[in-house]
Protein backbone atom coordinates (compact mmCIF):
# COMPACT_ATOMS: atom_id res chain seq x y z
CA UNK A 1 0.00 0.00 0.00
CA UNK A 2 1.21 3.51 -0.53
CA UNK A 3 2.39 5.32 2.16
CA UNK A 4 0.44 7.95 3.83
CA UNK A 5 0.93 10.75 6.61
CA UNK A 6 -1.98 12.26 8.85
CA UNK A 7 -1.71 15.34 9.49
CA UNK A 8 -3.74 16.02 13.03
CA UNK A 9 -5.05 18.73 15.26
CA UNK A 10 -6.25 17.36 18.65
CA UNK A 11 -9.45 19.10 19.87
CA UNK A 12 -9.45 21.40 16.72
CA UNK A 13 -12.63 23.41 17.57
CA UNK A 14 -10.11 24.52 20.58
CA UNK A 15 -7.47 24.99 18.64
CA UNK A 16 -9.31 27.31 15.66
CA UNK A 17 -10.11 29.24 18.37
CA UNK A 18 -6.75 30.24 19.99
CA UNK A 19 -5.77 30.35 16.27
CA UNK A 20 -7.98 33.20 16.41
CA UNK A 21 -7.11 34.77 19.08
CA UNK A 22 -3.53 33.90 20.16
CA UNK A 23 -4.27 36.00 23.59
CA UNK A 24 -5.78 32.78 25.06
CA UNK A 25 -2.73 30.29 24.29
CA UNK A 26 -1.53 31.05 27.44
CA UNK A 27 -4.89 30.14 29.54
CA UNK A 28 -4.47 26.87 30.72
CA UNK A 29 -8.05 25.89 31.51
CA UNK A 30 -9.71 26.43 28.77
CA UNK A 31 -13.20 24.44 27.06
CA UNK A 32 -16.06 25.31 24.61
CA UNK A 33 -19.71 25.00 23.97
CA UNK A 34 -21.25 24.66 20.95
CA UNK A 35 -23.33 27.45 21.92
CA UNK A 36 -24.19 29.97 24.54
CA UNK A 37 -26.22 28.61 27.30
CA UNK A 38 -26.85 28.15 30.93
CA UNK A 39 -24.64 26.38 32.83
CA UNK A 40 -26.21 23.14 31.97
CA UNK A 41 -24.48 23.44 28.44
CA UNK A 42 -22.34 20.52 27.61
CA UNK A 43 -18.57 20.80 26.37
CA UNK A 44 -17.44 19.84 23.20
CA UNK A 45 -13.78 20.49 23.72
CA UNK A 46 -11.63 21.34 26.52
CA UNK A 47 -7.77 21.82 26.61
CA UNK A 48 -4.85 19.28 28.06
CA UNK A 49 -4.34 20.97 31.22
CA UNK A 50 -8.17 21.10 31.92
CA UNK A 51 -8.20 17.32 31.01
CA UNK A 52 -5.53 16.93 33.34
CA UNK A 53 -7.89 18.18 36.27
CA UNK A 54 -10.57 15.69 35.49
CA UNK A 55 -12.81 17.95 33.15
CA UNK A 56 -14.23 16.01 30.21
CA UNK A 57 -15.92 16.32 26.85
CA UNK A 58 -19.71 15.84 27.43
CA UNK A 59 -20.02 17.22 31.16
CA UNK A 60 -22.05 20.18 31.71
CA UNK A 61 -20.38 23.82 32.88
CA UNK A 62 -21.37 23.29 36.35
CA UNK A 63 -19.66 20.15 36.41
CA UNK A 64 -16.60 21.22 35.07
CA UNK A 65 -16.48 24.57 37.02
CA UNK A 66 -16.76 22.31 40.13
CA UNK A 67 -13.52 20.79 39.03
CA UNK A 68 -11.76 23.31 37.81
CA UNK A 69 -12.88 26.65 39.48
CA UNK A 70 -10.55 28.72 37.11
CA UNK A 71 -11.89 26.93 33.78
CA UNK A 72 -12.96 29.24 31.19
CA UNK A 73 -15.60 28.53 28.77
CA UNK A 74 -16.15 30.00 25.51
CA UNK A 75 -18.48 29.54 22.44
CA UNK A 76 -17.52 27.82 19.62
CA UNK A 77 -16.56 30.14 16.33
CA UNK A 78 -17.60 28.53 13.04
CA UNK A 79 -15.79 31.37 11.11
CA UNK A 80 -12.53 30.48 13.07
CA UNK A 81 -12.89 26.54 12.54
CA UNK A 82 -13.13 26.97 8.44
CA UNK A 83 -10.37 29.33 8.32
CA UNK A 84 -8.21 26.94 10.37
CA UNK A 85 -9.27 23.91 8.39
CA UNK A 86 -8.77 26.10 5.54
CA UNK A 87 -4.98 26.15 6.75
CA UNK A 88 -4.51 23.24 7.44
CA UNK A 89 -5.18 22.09 3.95
CA UNK A 90 -2.69 24.32 1.86
CA UNK A 91 -0.07 23.02 4.45
CA UNK A 92 -0.78 19.54 3.00
CA UNK A 93 -0.63 20.71 -0.25
CA UNK A 94 2.72 22.69 0.13
CA UNK A 95 4.26 19.15 0.39
CA UNK A 96 2.36 16.63 -1.75
CA UNK A 97 -0.12 17.41 -5.23
CA UNK A 98 -2.23 14.45 -3.03
CA UNK A 99 -4.31 15.53 -0.35
CA UNK A 100 -7.30 14.23 1.17
CA UNK A 101 -9.62 16.23 3.83
CA UNK A 102 -10.90 13.82 6.70
CA UNK A 103 -13.10 14.98 9.37
CA UNK A 104 -12.21 18.71 10.70
CA UNK A 105 -8.66 19.20 11.74
CA UNK A 106 -7.57 15.69 9.84
CA UNK A 107 -6.06 15.79 6.48
CA UNK A 108 -4.36 12.84 4.68
CA UNK A 109 -1.72 13.29 2.24
CA UNK A 110 0.48 11.11 -0.11
CA UNK A 111 3.79 10.64 1.21
CA UNK A 112 5.26 8.51 -1.52
CA UNK A 113 8.18 9.57 -3.26
CA UNK A 114 8.66 12.84 -1.99
CA UNK A 115 11.89 11.22 0.31
CA UNK A 116 13.85 12.59 -2.73
CA UNK A 117 12.71 16.27 -2.04
CA UNK A 118 12.41 16.26 1.58
CA UNK A 119 14.24 13.46 3.17
CA UNK A 120 13.83 10.22 5.20
CA UNK A 121 10.04 10.28 6.12
CA UNK A 122 10.52 11.51 9.08
CA UNK A 123 12.32 14.86 7.79
CA UNK A 124 8.72 15.23 6.36
CA UNK A 125 7.06 14.62 9.26
CA UNK A 126 8.64 17.82 10.87
CA UNK A 127 8.14 19.67 7.55
CA UNK A 128 4.73 19.21 8.42
CA UNK A 129 4.86 20.23 11.93
CA UNK A 130 7.00 23.11 11.50
CA UNK A 131 4.81 24.44 8.71
CA UNK A 132 1.36 24.03 10.62
CA UNK A 133 3.32 26.00 13.29
CA UNK A 134 3.29 28.64 10.85
CA UNK A 135 -0.08 29.50 10.46
CA UNK A 136 -0.38 29.04 13.87
CA UNK A 137 -1.84 25.40 14.51
CA UNK A 138 -0.46 22.73 16.58
CA UNK A 139 -0.66 19.71 15.85
CA UNK A 140 0.71 15.94 15.33
CA UNK A 141 1.40 13.74 12.23
CA UNK A 142 1.67 9.58 11.44
CA UNK A 143 2.87 8.10 8.57
CA UNK A 144 2.28 4.58 7.68
CA UNK A 145 0.90 2.31 5.46
CA UNK A 146 -2.90 3.05 5.32
CA UNK A 147 -5.42 5.93 6.11
CA UNK A 148 -6.78 4.32 9.48
CA UNK A 149 -2.90 3.57 10.96
CA UNK A 150 -1.79 6.89 10.18
CA UNK A 151 -4.63 7.96 12.07
CA UNK A 152 -3.90 6.08 14.87
CA UNK A 153 0.15 7.00 14.76
CA UNK A 154 -0.61 10.95 14.67
CA UNK A 155 -2.83 10.36 17.66
CA UNK A 156 -0.19 8.98 19.88
CA UNK A 157 2.10 11.54 19.57
CA UNK A 158 3.98 14.27 17.64
CA UNK A 159 5.86 12.72 15.28
CA UNK A 160 5.01 8.67 14.62
CA UNK A 161 6.87 6.75 11.59
CA UNK A 162 5.50 2.85 11.32
CA UNK A 163 7.75 1.05 9.20
CA UNK A 164 5.58 -1.01 6.28
CA UNK A 165 6.31 -4.50 8.20
CA UNK A 166 5.70 -3.15 11.79
CA UNK A 167 2.09 -2.05 11.92
CA UNK A 168 0.78 -5.17 13.79
CA UNK A 169 3.79 -4.76 16.41
CA UNK A 170 2.27 -1.22 16.65
CA UNK A 171 -1.08 -1.63 17.06
CA UNK A 172 -0.59 -4.85 19.89
CA UNK A 173 -0.52 -2.11 22.98
CA UNK A 174 -3.02 0.50 21.78
CA UNK A 175 -5.43 0.85 23.78
CA UNK A 176 -9.01 0.45 22.66
CA UNK A 177 -10.04 3.89 23.11
CA UNK A 178 -7.81 4.95 20.35
CA UNK A 179 -10.72 2.78 17.99
CA UNK A 180 -13.46 5.22 18.98
CA UNK A 181 -16.04 1.72 19.33
CA UNK A 182 -18.60 3.39 20.56
CA UNK A 183 -20.21 3.25 24.28
CA UNK A 184 -21.93 -0.07 24.12
CA UNK A 185 -19.70 -1.69 22.54
CA UNK A 186 -16.92 -0.65 24.45
CA UNK A 187 -18.92 -1.37 27.26
CA UNK A 188 -19.25 -5.07 25.71
CA UNK A 189 -15.74 -5.21 25.10
CA UNK A 190 -14.32 -4.74 28.52
CA UNK A 191 -16.84 -7.74 29.94
CA UNK A 192 -15.05 -9.72 27.81
CA UNK A 193 -11.68 -8.31 29.29
CA UNK A 194 -10.20 -6.72 26.54
CA UNK A 195 -8.34 -3.87 26.83
CA UNK A 196 -5.84 -3.57 24.22
CA UNK A 197 -6.10 -3.95 20.30
CA UNK A 198 -3.47 -6.89 20.50
CA UNK A 199 -6.31 -8.66 22.64
CA UNK A 200 -9.07 -7.91 19.88
CA UNK A 201 -6.86 -8.77 16.92
CA UNK A 202 -6.98 -12.36 18.43
CA UNK A 203 -10.45 -12.99 17.67
CA UNK A 204 -12.40 -14.62 14.73
CA UNK A 205 -13.95 -12.08 13.20
CA UNK A 206 -16.69 -13.94 11.45
CA UNK A 207 -17.52 -15.40 14.95
CA UNK A 208 -17.30 -12.27 16.55
CA UNK A 209 -18.90 -10.23 14.28
CA UNK A 210 -22.20 -12.17 14.99
CA UNK A 211 -22.14 -10.69 18.69
CA UNK A 212 -20.25 -7.64 18.15
CA UNK A 213 -22.03 -6.63 14.84
CA UNK A 214 -20.51 -4.94 11.40
CA UNK A 215 -18.29 -2.35 13.50
CA UNK A 216 -16.80 -5.01 15.76
CA UNK A 217 -15.74 -6.94 12.85
CA UNK A 218 -14.17 -3.79 11.10
CA UNK A 219 -12.28 -2.96 14.51
CA UNK A 220 -10.97 -6.42 14.92
CA UNK A 221 -9.51 -6.34 10.62
CA UNK A 222 -8.15 -2.89 12.26
CA UNK A 223 -6.74 -4.00 14.60
CA UNK A 224 -4.85 -6.62 12.69
CA UNK A 225 -3.73 -3.94 10.33
CA UNK A 226 -6.36 -4.51 7.74
CA UNK A 227 -7.40 -1.37 6.04
CA UNK A 228 -11.09 -0.66 5.70
CA UNK A 229 -10.70 2.22 4.27
CA UNK A 230 -10.47 2.98 0.36
CA UNK A 231 -7.32 4.47 -0.68
CA UNK A 232 -6.62 7.87 -0.79
CA UNK A 233 -8.70 10.23 -2.89
CA UNK A 234 -6.85 13.26 -3.63
CA UNK A 235 -8.97 16.94 -4.00
CA UNK A 236 -7.29 20.00 -5.75
CA UNK A 237 -6.89 22.81 -4.01
CA UNK A 238 -9.60 25.90 -3.69
CA UNK A 239 -6.46 28.67 -3.31
CA UNK A 240 -9.71 30.54 -1.63
CA UNK A 241 -6.81 32.66 0.26
CA UNK A 242 -9.96 34.20 3.61
CA UNK A 243 -9.83 34.60 7.38
CA UNK A 244 -12.94 34.83 9.40
CA UNK A 245 -12.74 35.91 13.25
CA UNK A 246 -16.31 36.34 15.30
CA UNK A 247 -16.05 38.72 18.07
CA UNK A 248 -17.00 38.44 21.62
CA UNK A 249 -17.56 41.91 21.80
CA UNK A 250 -18.64 44.50 19.37
CA UNK A 251 -15.66 46.73 17.98
CA UNK A 252 -16.43 50.70 17.79
CA UNK A 253 -12.60 51.99 17.32
CA UNK A 254 -10.06 51.81 15.00
CA UNK A 255 -7.12 50.50 17.12
CA UNK A 256 -8.79 47.03 18.43
CA UNK A 257 -9.85 46.07 14.54
CA UNK A 258 -6.89 47.47 13.47
CA UNK A 259 -4.73 44.56 16.00
CA UNK A 260 -7.39 41.42 14.56
CA UNK A 261 -6.48 42.52 11.09
CA UNK A 262 -2.95 42.63 12.07
CA UNK A 263 -3.06 39.21 13.25
CA UNK A 264 -5.52 37.97 10.25
CA UNK A 265 -2.58 39.39 7.86
CA UNK A 266 0.30 36.95 9.15
CA UNK A 267 -1.91 34.75 8.91
CA UNK A 268 -3.26 34.84 5.55
CA UNK A 269 0.51 35.84 4.28
CA UNK A 270 1.88 32.80 5.88
CA UNK A 271 -0.72 30.66 3.94
CA UNK A 272 0.43 32.39 0.98
CA UNK A 273 3.90 31.73 0.95
CA UNK A 274 3.49 28.25 1.74
CA UNK A 275 1.91 28.04 -1.69
CA UNK A 276 4.73 30.21 -3.26
CA UNK A 277 2.08 33.11 -3.95
CA UNK A 278 1.76 37.21 -2.75
CA UNK A 279 -1.01 38.59 -1.35
CA UNK A 280 -2.81 40.78 -3.68
CA UNK A 281 -5.75 43.02 -3.80
CA UNK A 282 -8.41 42.37 -0.33
CA UNK A 283 -12.31 42.70 -0.02
CA UNK A 284 -12.64 43.23 3.44
CA UNK A 285 -15.99 42.50 4.89
CA UNK A 286 -17.72 43.42 8.61
CA UNK A 287 -20.66 42.53 9.83
CA UNK A 288 -22.35 45.13 11.65
CA UNK A 289 -24.72 45.53 14.97
CA UNK A 290 -28.12 45.86 13.37
CA UNK A 291 -27.65 42.71 10.81
CA UNK A 292 -25.86 45.01 8.65
CA UNK A 293 -22.64 44.53 6.52
CA UNK A 294 -19.99 46.76 5.15
CA UNK A 295 -17.82 45.46 2.14
CA UNK A 296 -15.11 47.18 0.13
CA UNK A 297 -12.42 46.53 -2.00
CA UNK A 298 -8.76 47.56 -1.39
CA UNK A 299 -6.54 47.71 -4.72
CA UNK A 300 -2.94 46.71 -4.01
CA UNK A 301 -0.36 48.30 -6.55
CA UNK A 302 2.01 45.80 -6.11
CA UNK A 303 1.77 42.04 -4.58
CA UNK A 304 3.67 41.56 -1.41
CA UNK A 305 4.77 39.18 1.05
CA UNK A 306 4.56 41.39 4.57
CA UNK A 307 1.16 41.89 6.52
CA UNK A 308 2.63 45.87 7.27
CA UNK A 309 1.72 47.15 4.10
CA UNK A 310 -1.29 45.00 3.70
CA UNK A 311 -2.77 46.56 6.99
CA UNK A 312 -1.70 50.31 6.30
CA UNK A 313 -4.36 49.89 3.09
CA UNK A 314 -6.88 48.76 5.40
CA UNK A 315 -6.31 51.40 7.99
CA UNK A 316 -6.30 54.30 5.06
CA UNK A 317 -9.80 52.69 4.09
CA UNK A 318 -11.67 52.42 7.59
CA UNK A 319 -10.21 56.05 8.09
CA UNK A 320 -11.25 57.72 4.69
CA UNK A 321 -14.98 55.36 5.19
CA UNK A 322 -15.77 54.51 8.29
CA UNK A 323 -18.47 51.40 9.44
CA UNK A 324 -21.75 52.84 10.18
CA UNK A 325 -21.86 51.14 13.62
CA UNK A 326 -19.86 48.68 16.00
CA UNK A 327 -17.95 45.32 14.18
CA UNK A 328 -19.20 41.94 15.43
CA UNK A 329 -17.51 39.72 13.00
CA UNK A 330 -14.38 40.78 10.58
CA UNK A 331 -13.83 38.50 7.15
CA UNK A 332 -10.46 39.50 4.84
CA UNK A 333 -10.11 37.89 1.42
CA UNK A 334 -6.78 38.12 -0.16
CA UNK A 335 -6.47 37.20 -4.14
CA UNK A 336 -3.19 35.17 -4.97
CA UNK A 337 -0.60 36.60 -7.31
CA UNK A 338 2.02 34.48 -8.92
CA UNK A 339 5.65 36.18 -7.52
CA UNK A 340 7.62 37.89 -10.37
CA UNK A 341 10.49 36.05 -11.79
CA UNK A 342 14.06 37.53 -12.01
CA UNK A 343 16.51 35.58 -14.51
CA UNK A 344 19.82 36.38 -12.72
CA UNK A 345 22.87 37.65 -14.96
CA UNK A 346 26.38 36.45 -14.60
CA UNK A 347 28.17 39.34 -16.11
CA UNK A 348 25.44 42.14 -14.63
CA UNK A 349 25.48 43.84 -11.16
CA UNK A 350 23.18 42.31 -8.83
CA UNK A 351 18.99 43.10 -8.86
CA UNK A 352 16.85 43.41 -5.72
CA UNK A 353 14.91 40.11 -4.66
CA UNK A 354 11.36 40.39 -6.34
CA UNK A 355 9.85 39.63 -2.93
CA UNK A 356 11.55 42.82 -1.65
CA UNK A 357 11.07 44.98 -4.07
CA UNK A 358 7.41 44.23 -4.30
CA UNK A 359 7.05 44.16 -0.86
CA UNK A 360 8.77 48.15 -0.72
CA UNK A 361 6.12 49.07 -3.77
CA UNK A 362 3.23 47.89 -1.58
CA UNK A 363 4.59 50.23 1.14
CA UNK A 364 4.88 53.21 -1.05
CA UNK A 365 1.84 52.38 -2.67
CA UNK A 366 0.33 52.58 1.22
CA UNK A 367 1.46 56.67 1.58
CA UNK A 368 0.89 57.97 -1.82
CA UNK A 369 -1.92 55.72 -2.95
CA UNK A 370 -2.28 52.96 -5.65
CA UNK A 371 -2.63 55.24 -8.25
CA UNK A 372 0.61 56.98 -7.34
CA UNK A 373 3.27 54.37 -8.01
CA UNK A 374 4.67 53.10 -11.12
CA UNK A 375 6.66 53.17 -14.17
CA UNK A 376 6.41 55.84 -16.74
CA UNK A 377 5.51 54.68 -19.95
CA UNK A 378 4.91 56.49 -23.34
CA UNK A 379 1.70 56.82 -24.76
CA UNK A 380 0.37 56.30 -28.26
CA UNK A 381 0.77 59.96 -28.87
CA UNK A 382 2.55 62.60 -31.38
CA UNK A 383 3.05 65.10 -28.40
CA UNK A 384 6.59 63.98 -26.72
CA UNK A 385 5.58 64.90 -23.22
CA UNK A 386 2.51 62.64 -23.47
CA UNK A 387 3.10 59.72 -21.11
CA UNK A 388 0.84 57.43 -18.47
CA UNK A 389 1.44 55.41 -15.40
CA UNK A 390 2.07 51.56 -15.65
CA UNK A 391 3.03 48.42 -13.27
CA UNK A 392 6.30 48.91 -11.71
CA UNK A 393 8.06 46.22 -14.16
CA UNK A 394 11.47 46.62 -14.49
CA UNK A 395 13.14 45.14 -17.44
CA UNK A 396 15.88 42.97 -17.35
CA UNK A 397 19.53 44.05 -16.85
CA UNK A 398 21.49 43.64 -20.54
CA UNK A 399 25.28 44.24 -21.30
CA UNK A 400 25.84 47.89 -23.19
CA UNK A 401 26.79 47.51 -26.84
CA UNK A 402 29.92 48.06 -27.68
CA UNK A 403 29.56 51.82 -29.52
CA UNK A 404 32.55 52.74 -31.22
CA UNK A 405 34.70 55.73 -29.45
CA UNK A 406 34.80 59.40 -30.68
CA UNK A 407 36.97 61.41 -29.47
CA UNK A 408 36.50 65.01 -29.04
CA UNK A 409 32.84 64.96 -28.88
CA UNK A 410 30.75 65.67 -26.32
CA UNK A 411 27.72 64.08 -25.27
CA UNK A 412 24.63 65.70 -24.39
CA UNK A 413 21.88 64.79 -22.49
CA UNK A 414 18.38 66.96 -22.19
CA UNK A 415 16.87 67.04 -19.16
CA UNK A 416 13.11 67.44 -20.12
CA UNK A 417 10.62 69.56 -17.88
CA UNK A 418 7.08 68.21 -17.43
CA UNK A 419 4.98 69.58 -17.43
CA UNK A 420 6.56 72.80 -19.92
CA UNK A 421 6.62 75.89 -18.08
CA UNK A 422 5.12 78.75 -19.81
CA UNK A 423 7.73 81.31 -20.44
CA UNK A 424 7.70 85.18 -22.10
CA UNK A 425 10.22 84.91 -24.80
CA UNK A 426 10.79 88.77 -26.61
CA UNK A 427 11.60 88.59 -30.09
CA UNK A 428 13.24 90.87 -32.36
CA UNK A 429 13.48 90.23 -36.62
CA UNK A 430 11.65 86.83 -36.18
CA UNK A 431 14.52 85.61 -34.00
CA UNK A 432 14.12 85.16 -29.95
CA UNK A 433 16.59 87.89 -28.11
CA UNK A 434 15.15 87.59 -24.51
CA UNK A 435 13.77 84.83 -22.08
CA UNK A 436 11.89 85.43 -18.95
CA UNK A 437 10.08 82.83 -16.54
CA UNK A 438 9.61 81.59 -13.14
CA UNK A 439 13.20 79.61 -12.97
CA UNK A 440 15.11 81.39 -15.92
CA UNK A 441 15.70 85.33 -16.95
CA UNK A 442 18.60 85.65 -19.79
CA UNK A 443 19.73 87.00 -23.10
CA UNK A 444 20.00 84.91 -26.07
CA UNK A 445 23.48 84.33 -26.67
CA UNK A 446 22.74 82.24 -29.84
CA UNK A 447 19.49 80.17 -31.11
CA UNK A 448 19.00 77.45 -33.52
CA UNK A 449 15.74 76.55 -35.11
CA UNK A 450 12.89 76.85 -35.86
CA UNK A 451 12.07 72.73 -36.63
CA UNK A 452 8.42 72.51 -36.61
CA UNK A 453 6.57 69.35 -35.33
CA UNK A 454 3.07 68.70 -36.97
CA UNK A 455 0.26 65.93 -36.05
CA UNK A 456 -3.24 65.01 -34.82
CA UNK A 457 -4.74 67.16 -37.65
CA UNK A 458 -7.74 65.75 -37.02
CA UNK A 459 -8.51 67.49 -33.46
CA UNK A 460 -10.33 71.30 -34.19
CA UNK A 461 -8.07 74.21 -33.20
CA UNK A 462 -8.88 76.24 -30.54
CA UNK A 463 -7.53 79.23 -32.22
CA UNK A 464 -6.14 79.99 -35.83
CA UNK A 465 -2.16 79.34 -36.16
CA UNK A 466 -0.53 82.52 -35.10
CA UNK A 467 3.39 82.87 -35.95
CA UNK A 468 5.76 83.81 -33.43
CA UNK A 469 5.56 87.19 -32.28
CA UNK A 470 8.43 89.36 -33.59
CA UNK A 471 7.73 91.98 -30.91
CA UNK A 472 7.85 92.19 -27.29
CA UNK A 473 5.25 89.78 -26.30
CA UNK A 474 2.63 91.05 -23.45
CA UNK A 475 3.46 89.23 -19.96
CA UNK A 476 1.41 85.93 -19.31
CA UNK A 477 0.80 83.94 -16.00
CA UNK A 478 3.13 81.73 -15.61
CA UNK A 479 2.06 78.09 -15.40
CA UNK A 480 2.15 76.21 -11.55
CA UNK A 481 0.77 73.68 -9.54
CA UNK A 482 1.56 69.60 -9.81
CA UNK A 483 2.37 67.81 -12.95
CA UNK A 484 -0.37 65.97 -14.76
CA UNK A 485 1.22 62.61 -16.07
CA UNK A 486 -1.47 61.60 -17.29
CA UNK A 487 -2.58 63.84 -19.89
CA UNK A 488 -1.45 65.64 -23.31
CA UNK A 489 -1.14 69.19 -21.58
CA UNK A 490 0.22 71.77 -22.29
CA UNK A 491 -1.42 72.45 -24.85
CA UNK A 492 -4.54 71.30 -25.01
CA UNK A 493 -4.98 67.53 -26.09
CA UNK A 494 -7.96 69.25 -27.86
CA UNK A 495 -6.06 71.37 -30.26
CA UNK A 496 -4.17 69.74 -32.62
CA UNK A 497 0.10 69.40 -32.33
CA UNK A 498 1.49 72.10 -33.90
CA UNK A 499 4.79 73.75 -32.72
CA UNK A 500 8.33 75.65 -33.50
CA UNK A 501 10.96 74.09 -31.85
CA UNK A 502 14.53 76.47 -30.82
CA UNK A 503 17.56 75.49 -29.32
CA UNK A 504 18.88 78.69 -27.08
CA UNK A 505 22.38 79.27 -25.78
CA UNK A 506 20.88 82.00 -22.88
CA UNK A 507 24.32 84.28 -20.96
CA UNK A 508 23.56 82.24 -18.14
CA UNK A 509 25.52 79.58 -18.98
CA UNK A 510 23.11 76.86 -19.89
CA UNK A 511 21.28 75.76 -23.09
CA UNK A 512 17.68 75.33 -23.45
CA UNK A 513 14.81 73.84 -25.75
CA UNK A 514 11.47 76.23 -26.47
CA UNK A 515 9.03 75.85 -28.56
CA UNK A 516 6.31 77.88 -29.75
CA UNK A 517 2.81 77.03 -29.45
CA UNK A 518 0.98 77.41 -32.90
CA UNK A 519 -2.44 77.10 -31.77
CA UNK A 520 -2.14 78.84 -28.82
CA UNK A 521 0.30 81.77 -29.66
CA UNK A 522 2.03 80.64 -26.41
CA UNK A 523 6.56 79.90 -25.36
CA UNK A 524 7.28 77.13 -23.61
CA UNK A 525 10.38 76.14 -22.10
CA UNK A 526 11.07 72.04 -22.75
CA UNK A 527 14.13 70.97 -21.28
CA UNK A 528 17.29 71.93 -20.24
CA UNK A 529 20.81 70.28 -22.22
CA UNK A 530 23.22 68.94 -18.99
Amino acid sequence: MARVACLLVAAFPLAALVRANPDLRDMPLLALTREHAPLTAELCAVSERARAARVRVGMTVAQAQSLAPGLIVMRRCAAAERSAADALLEVAHSLSPAVEAGTPGCVWLDVEGLERLYGAEEEIARALLRRAARVGLEASVGIASGKEIAYLAARRGKTRVIAPQAEREFLERLPLDLLDPGDELKLTLSRWGLRRLGELARLDAHAAGSRLGARGAELIRLARGESARPPLAPQPPERVFEERVELEYAAESLEPLGFLMHTMLKRLVERLQLCGLLAGDMTLELKLLGRRRDSRRVVVAAAADDARPLLELLKLSLEQAAPPAAVEAVRIVVEPRAPRPLQGDMFAPARPAPARLQTTIALLATLCGPDGVGTLEPRDSYRPEAAAYGPFTPAPPRLPAEKPVVKGVAQLALRAIRPAEEIEVMCARDLPEFVRGRTVCARVLSAAGPWRRQGEWWRQPSTSFAPAPAAPTEKRRLASGPPQIDSDSPPAASSPLARDYYELALDDGAVYRVFYDLCRARWFLDGIYD
